[in-house]
């Protein structure tokens, strides 16, 4: 008798269960499938409008886990079980995890503006915070830059996004600059002929464009001066080492003198 009773309980809850039961099983394979083929549609739809390499992954993932946790919810409510509890248990966890990867999250949200909006892209050579590098990677919490010693810099993309950015395009025209302190009694038209045979021994300097002569300032004992020679971005960093010793020796050829250091007497 109670082994029948347990039956007619199994019966019972089979009965009332059983459909719900079935229709959640076909609810969550159906869409499961569906979700698999809305994630490949949508990374497709990404690569025809070329979305930068390192968004696709993110953006996929993203709808993917976003369309998962809908079907939860629905196989949860479909089956009967009471959905408002795992809604507010997961804003919860949400709005724990945000303050804790606050730092994190800006650096993320910085990243992809950058890939986004592109400042700058792989290949260029930027100064920001006062740090200058050519960029090698752009990942989305932060950029790495290598310097031309060999030094590799990696800044956080909040950094990145909160001051301005110096960006030497890789394949454009650019100034390549030497500042330097002659003497305050140097003579221009000689200072200007020394200058143009440094910028024609320089390797990377862009042909027909003359070196420009910038006078900076000028005390009783010295001259600052800026030498600008034209070059390619991506030769912006050897230009600038080949311009100081090409200046070098030019000025010691014509005998022009660098500004020496003086030095307060204490009386």
């Amino acid at each position: 008798m109670e082994a029948k009773t347990y039956l007619d309980r199994i019966f019972d809850f089979g009965w009332t269960f059983g459909p719900k039961l079935l229709a959640a099983l076909a609810i969550f394979l159906v869409g499961w499938w569906v979700i698999r083929r809305l994630t490949r549609g949508f990374d497709h739809f990404l690569r025809a409008r070329k979305v930068d390499a390192g968004l696709r992954p993110f953006f996929t993932s993203l709808s993917d886990t976003g369309l998962k946790v809908m079907l939860v919810f629905m196989v949860a409510s479909t089956i009967g079980l009471e959905t408002t509890s795992f809604i507010a248990i997961f804003s919860a966890i949400a709005f724990s995890v945000g303050l804790a990867l606050q730092g994190s999250l800006g650096n993320f949200a910085s990243g992809v503006l950058i890939l986004l909006f592109k400042p700058f892209k792989v290949g260029d050579v930027i100064t920001t915070s006062g740090l200058t590098g050519k960029v090698t990677e752009i990942q989305i919490f932060s950029t790495i830059l290598y310097t031309p010693s060999g030094k590799k810099i990696i800044i956080p993309n909040g950094k990145m996004t909160e001051g301005p950015i110096q960006n030497i395009v890789d394949g454009h025209d650019v100034q390549a600059a030497a500042v330097l302190l002659v003497d305050s009694g140097t003579d221009l038209e000689k200072l200007r002929v020394a200058i143009q045979q440094a910028g024609e021994s320089c390797p990377h300097m862009l042909p027909g464009k003359i070196p420009e002569l910038k006078i900076l300032g000028i005390s009783r004992d010295d001259m600052k001066i800026e030498v600008s020679a034209w070059t390619s971005g991506e030769f912006y960093d050897d230009t600038v080492v080949s311009l100081y010793e090409a200046l070098k020796k030019s000025f010691v050829e014509a005998g022009i003198e660098l500004a020496k250091e003086r030095r307060r007497e204490n009386f």
